[in-house]
């Protein structure tokens, strides 16, 4: 379905996307989720090509289960050390939820990642959308690409340079990786900005 109207696309994003927010229980994410990934497959995501992006933001979401976990302290205790309460069930659904949102806004993303950008604004128009809106959508489009396009760029120079990242220890590269946002941010606005 990969003819498939980009409105169709656009307004299928947006009642996924209004459900994850509206959504708590974790059992209902878990199944939107799959909905989520299923309708992609259908409008023309590759599912490898997926899985290997969304290894890369494994870390990510293992980062915000465990701050939900530590940090919401309601609920029933889970995991407790000498008396002290490590994990609640609300800290644990809130964490799943919130990892499943995130999967949900990736599969969202992979789907209009293929998208032209030329549909999108001729189909934006036909529904009377003022044309800088429209564009303004297509370059939020286009920035994720670029934006990871120059991270990946960032990551084979540094390693280029000699830099072994499987080496390095966990802490030291994400201080690595936070050093390298705010130059392929910067570059990628550029980049936007030329092109708009």
């Amino acid at each position: 379905m990969r003819g498939l109207d980009p409105r169709t696309k656009l307004f299928t994003i947006l009642i996924i996307s209004s459900l994850a927010l509206l959504f708590k229980n974790v059992g209902w994410m878990m199944a939107l989720s799959i909905v989520t990934l299923a309708i992609a497959v259908v409008m023309g995501t590759e599912i490898i090509s997926f899985f290997r992006r969304l290894r890369h933001f494994l870390t990510l979401l293992a980062g915000i289960l465990l701050v939900q976990i530590l940090f919401i302290r309601t609920g029933e205790p889970v995991f407790t050390v000498n008396g002290f309460v490590l994990m609640t069930w609300d800290g644990l659904e809130r964490g799943l939820s919130t990892g499943l949102r995130m999967v949900i806004l990736l599969c969202s993303m992979s789907v209009m990642a293929g998208e032209n950008s030329r549909h999108v604004i001729r189909g934006l128009e036909k529904m009377k959308i003022p044309y800088i809106l429209c564009f303004m959508v297509s370059v939020a489009l286009r920035f994720l690409p670029v934006f990871s396009a120059g991270f990946s760029d960032a990551l084979v120079a540094m390693q280029l340079r000699g830099i072994e990242l499987k080496k390095i220890p966990v802490g030291k590269r994400i201080r690595l990786y936070a050093s390298l946002l705010l130059p392929v941010v910067a570059d990628a606005v550029r980049k936007s900005q030329d092109m708009a």
